[in-house]
């Protein structure tokens, strides 16, 4: 879900460096540690970059500058409607990587969008929505970005509907404010006559920009979240930190390449040398005292594939504390169980009469602690691994608030005014 190249706080349940590629997802929800932990081990020790720097970390500003919609890269909400109907979106642009997501105010679910990287036509952005369906059969969006928003084309899968939209930017009163911070760079070890692997590295995160203990809290939350809590970025801004992560994985990819290639064929094709890492971060909710945010993470570090995956964070600035799932609703693992498989074939359209483990790793679905909320429902998000092929994706599962209206907290009630 996003698209860039070093993105979000992937957890590890174990401490297992080796056999990352298998492992890495599986373990990404089961403990509060962060997938970042890869990218911070390799930058762990130096090289030199042979690519002019994106950035410098002595030159990253202290907080991000105001952003416009021509900026190379920025963070905006915006509102407008679609066939109709009232929706709000937020849009995260880093060069040419977009990570975006939106929902109808009147449903509240949140819709997740994923670039289309085999469309690339003029100044257009193709956008297709994230669900159980092939990427030809799910709604797309193209669109395009002007001075003050976005405009363009919703059409259904089956390309027989078509509604033109335009979204602004909001002028609702959020919890926070953000703008974008993002850093890009990379690296080529140059020591082999045959070919030249290559690091590609990028952090984008949202950073909170108002003047208030609240924004210090969060923005030091979000540190957490990309450093892994290592203590060598204490005194660094959140946007100083992420242009620090970027330099300490190029800084480190000479050296990781060379604790690599010990009794490696140095004539050979060493593709599996080539690294890539992303971390993109993106709001969903942000009314009420309540943050919710994305941090979305791919790591390709050899072998067949990358492995990716979404971790959720919600967040009451008011109280400055993390979420628990029990801060939002009381219910019994029974009746949790019971809804989570009855929107799972719902929304991925299994029949009541085929077993869950013919398509999953599990006969029955339990609740994690990756879960996210919007203004009407609460979502739970499932990495690749986790409890399905890495074929089958994220797999992310909706559920109303009015069928949880029974169990949810009143003080979470009363905020969101449900």
């Amino acid at each position: 879900m996003g698209t860039l190249v070093l993105w979000h706080g992937f957890l590890f349940r174990n401490n297992l460096v080796t056999r990352i590629i298998q492992n890495l997802t599986t373990l990404i929800i089961m403990n509060n540690r962060i997938f970042l932990a890869c990218l911070l081990f390799a930058g762990i020790v130096s090289c030199k970059n042979n690519d002019k720097k994106a950035t410098d970390n002595d030159n990253a500003p202290a907080t991000p500058v105001t952003q416009s919609f021509s900026d190379e890269y920025f963070f905006k909400t915006l509102e407008g409607s679609i066939a109709g109907k009232p929706v709000v979106m937020h849009f995260l642009k880093n060069h040419n990587g977009i990570n975006a997501n939106y929902y109808y105010t009147d449903q509240g679910q949140t819709i997740f969008l994923e670039k289309d990287w085999s469309k690339t036509t003029g100044d257009s952005i193709y956008l297709f929505e994230e669900s159980n369906r092939e990427p030809e059969q799910s709604p797309t969006l193209t669109m395009f970005i002007n001075e003050d928003g976005v405009k363009g084309t919703w059409r259904s899968g089956d390309g027989k509907t078509a509604y033109p939209f335009e979204l602004k930017e909001s002028s609702s009163q959020p919890t926070l404010h953000f703008n974008a911070a993002a850093y890009i760079d990379s690296a080529k070890y140059v020591k082999f006559k045959t070919d030249t692997p290559t690091l590609k590295t990028s952090v984008t995160v949202v950073t909170a920009t108002d003047d208030n203990a609240r924004a210090t809290w969060l923005n030091d939350q979000l540190k957490l979240v990309i450093t892994n809590g290592d203590k060598k970025f204490d005194g660094l801004s959140l946007p100083q930190t992420a242009a620090a992560v970027v330099k300490n994985a190029v800084d480190g990819y000479n050296a990781d390449v060379d604790s690599s290639i010990v009794g490696i064929d140095k004539k050979a094709p060493h593709y599996f040398l080539n690294r890539e890492y992303q971390v993109m971060s993106n709001i969903i909710y942000n009314q009420n005292g309540y943050v919710a945010l994305s941090v979305f993470n791919y790591a390709y570090t050899g072998g067949a594939h990358g492995n990716h995956g979404t971790t959720m964070y919600c967040f009451d600035a008011d109280a400055q504390k993390r979420l628990s799932l029990q801060d939002i609703v009381h219910i019994d693992s029974l009746k949790a169980q019971e809804l989570l498989e009855h929107y799972y074939r719902e929304q991925y359209n299994i029949p009541l009469s085929t077993p869950l483990d013919q398509s999953l790793f599990v006969k029955h679905l339990a609740p994690n602690n990756n879960f996210y909320f919007g203004p009407l429902g609460l979502g739970f998000v499932y990495v690749p691994y986790e409890i399905a092929p890495y074929a089958n994706g994220e797999i992310n599962i909706w559920i109303p608030f009015s069928e949880l209206k029974p169990y949810l907290n009143p003080e979470f009630t009363k905020r969101m005014k449900l």
